[in-house]
């Protein structure tokens, strides 16, 4: 089995990010814990930070805490995206998906990890990065088949 995992980096949206919060048994749950086993790279942005903490504070105030131990795990967060950079991602998808985009295309993450259906459908095989679900993840990763 190759060992190809260690280099495999993988950017979160605000909703995987928020769906490994809340359930750590699940697909991007464990994709956190490799993260933090430093099993696999794991990229966000400004604008997912920003995104994530406003739907922390206005749904779901109890991931408050698991959120901040996700940031002090030290992830890699891009610089917030050009105003150039928005542009070229609204070429692919226009929608207030845009900066996420953006963002994943600047981290040059090999996956961006989702579970925003409409946004998967939208950009999958639109760009060099390849636009998963998290148990999709799980399971290439499982068989080396990065």
């Amino acid at each position: 089995m190759k060992n190809i995992q260690k280099l495999s980096k993988i950017f979160f949206d605000t909703s995987a990010l928020l769906s490994g919060l809340n359930s750590p048994s699940g697909a991007s749950g464990i994709i956190i814990s490799f993260f933090k086993l430093k099993k696999i790279i794991l990229i966000i942005s400004p604008e997912v930070i920003l995104e994530t903490e406003r739907v922390i504070k206005n749904k779901f105030p109890l991931l408050e805490i698991p959120f901040f131990d996700f940031l002090t795990s030290r992830p890699i967060i891009t610089q917030k995206v050009t105003l150039k950079e928005i542009k070229s991602a609204r070429a692919i998808v226009n929608s207030e998906d845009t900066p996420i985009l953006a963002g994943a295309i600047k981290s040059r993450a090999d996956f961006l990890i989702t579970l925003d259906k409409k946004f998967y459908i939208e950009v999958k095989n639109k760009t060099k990065i390849k636009i998963l679900f998290p148990s999709e993840f799980l399971r290439k990763f499982r068989k080396s088949d990065l």
